[in-house]
């Protein structure tokens, strides 16, 4: 009998240790499980403020490739015109068309003055 009672005893006290250690497994867990999800979230939370922060980039970048495109074209027929310009302007007397308005194109393109 007091064998028996024994072993009860022993059986009861490692059984309160495994309840114990699976407790405390399940807390630790919960817990990891719980800071898990909070980074995650933050982690999409910087990533929805990367993404807000390209699209502007993007839209910013477009715009300015609209800008340069419509200088380009703009560029394209001043060139042409004084061109034209300096041939009639010549007589037929300037080969390449390169003559007093295309030197002052020339000059306002470098920056000296208009």
């Amino acid at each position: 009998v007091s064998h028996h009672q024994g072993y009860k005893s022993a059986f009861a006290k490692q059984q309160a240790v495994i309840d114990k250690m699976e407790r405390d497994k399940a807390q630790a867990l919960l817990l990891s499980a719980q800071n898990y999800a909070r980074e995650l979230e933050q982690a999409r939370a910087e990533a929805k403020k990367y993404e807000v922060k390209a699209h502007a980039v993007g839209m910013a970048l477009a715009k300015k490739q609209a800008e340069v495109s419509r200088l380009k074209t703009e560029n394209k027929k001043e060139i042409e015109n004084v061109l034209t310009q300096d041939r009639k302007n010549a007589s037929g007397g300037c080969i390449d068309g390169f003559g007093s308005h295309g030197l002052q194109l020339y000059n306002r393109a470098l920056g000296y003055g208009n």
